[in-house]
This record gives C-alpha cells, sequence and structure tokens, in this order.
C-alpha cells in the first residue's frame, strides 16, 4: 500500500485533484475581490500571467477555463495510459493533507514568521485567497514548467545525467523563484532573496519527490500559517 500510495499520490490524476479545490477557490475568490478595496505585493506569477493576459485579447475567465480544460485532457490521458485507471483512492487524498500539513510545519519551522507571499492587506480572507493562488500558480510555473525546461537544457547542452539536470534545475530555479518575487512593487533585498531562494531549495526538492499537488498545497498552507501568525 505504501509503494501504490507514493507512486500515486505524486501522478498528475491525483495532484490534478488534489489541488482543484484550491484553484476554485483561488478564482471565485478573485471574481468576489472585484469588488474589494486593497492593495496587495503581487508574486512573480501573478505578474507574469496578468501580463500576458493583459497583451491579448482574452478575459481571465476565459485564459483560466482554457488552461484548466486544455490540463484536464493531458491529465486525462496521461493517467489513462500508465494507470489503465481513473479512480480515486480517498485514503490517498486525505494522507496527502497530512502529508502537506507536516511539510508547511517543516517548512514554517525552518522560515518562521517569513513569508513567500507578501501579505500588506489587513483583509484575513483575501489574503487566504490569494495564499491558494500562489501555491497553485507559482508551483505551476516555477516547478513544474521551469523544472522541466532546465532539465532538458542540461541534458541537451551538457548532457548530465538524470540526477545531476535535477540538482542543477533545482538550483537554478530556486535563484528564479526568489528573484521574480521583485518583478511587482516590492524591491530587492538580500534577506529576503536568500529567505526565498531557500524556500525554493525545500519546495523544488519537494516537488521533484512528491510531486505537483503535495507541493502547491504545502506552499499555500505554508503562507495561510505566517497569515495567522501576524494577523
Amino acid at each position: 500500500m505504501i509503494k501504490d500510495y507514493l507512486e500515486k499520490s505524486r501522478s498528475p490524476w491525483y495532484s490534478f485533484i488534489f489541488a482543484f479545490p484550491a484553484l476554485v477557490i483561488y478564482e471565485l475568490g478573485l471574481f468576489w475581490m472585484r469588488n474589494v478595496e486593497f492593495t496587495y505585493i503581487q508574486n512573480g506569477a501573478d505578474v507574469l500571467i496578468e501580463q500576458i493576459i493583459y497583451n491579448s485579447s482574452f478575459e481571465v475567465l476565459h485564459v483560466s477555463s482554457t488552461i484548466f480544460f486544455i490540463a484536464l485532457i493531458f491529465v486525462l490521458v496521461y493517467q489513462k495510459k500508465k494507470f489503465k485507471s481513473l479512480q480515486v483512492n480517498m485514503k490517498y487524498l486525505n494522507l496527502m493533507i497530512i502529508e502537506s500539513l507536516t511539510y508547511a510545519s517543516v517548512l514554517f519551522f525552518i522560515m518562521g514568521n517569513i513569508y513567500l507571499m507578501d501579505v500588506s492587506s489587513n483583509d484575513l480572507l483575501c489574503n487566504i485567497i490569494l495564499s491558494f493562488g500562489a501555491g497553485i500558480y507559482e508551483e505551476l510555473i516555477f516547478r513544474v514548467l521551469l523544472i522541466y525546461i532546465l532539465i532538458q537544457l542540461m541534458k541537451f547542452l551538457f548532457r548530465l545525467g538524470n540526477f545531476s539536470s535535477q540538482l542543477y534545475a533545482i538550483f537554478f530555479s530556486a535563484i528564479l523563484f526568489s528573484l521574480f518575487h521583485f518583478i511587482g512593487i516590492e524591491s530587492f533585498n538580500n534577506e529576503a532573496f536568500a529567505v526565498r531562494f531557500i524556500a525554493g531549495i525545500f519546495l523544488a526538492i519537494l516537488y521533484v519527490q512528491r510531486g505537483f499537488g503535495i507541493t502547491a498545497i504545502t506552499h499555500s498552507i505554508y503562507d495561510i500559517f505566517v497569515i495567522f501568525l501576524l494577523t
């Protein structure tokens, strides 16, 4: 059972199912927050996504639903091909929640009260909603996409093996993860960069070992921990 859980829980199918509620909360929360006046410092993923949307002729909701639909098709095809089944074991999802809470607690112990997502709003609910978005979109961009691209580049350019390519990908993705937080309003400072670099290493290793879903929810839970600490 343990081997089956470790394999399936890191699969795209379980990651998709596990992270989907957080995605729904974030998207519906953004719709609700259109009528809420507050300011917050955007993370790098927010800036990238908004720039892409604003430079296109599509509405945000259309972009989100399209990305979701395309991702669902790829995940379903992969799951059916590899595992021959689309069944979901609820016990596995419960264990994934426990894992995420544990990893978030470890990250919180390491980082203390230093947040990955800047919380400049006094609205607790808004900050929680933004935390779900940070977990989903930052992990999608800086772990799923970026680590894959970096691994393939290392293999192609330097003929490195899979393990060495992963090490370099983890290191460079953590650097970019930290740097991109300064694209928005926040100004660069060494302490903030170092803190987010360490968090980037932690989350990148977690993604490589346990997949997207657990990593994304771990990220969100950590931010929520800090929000409640600072409230």
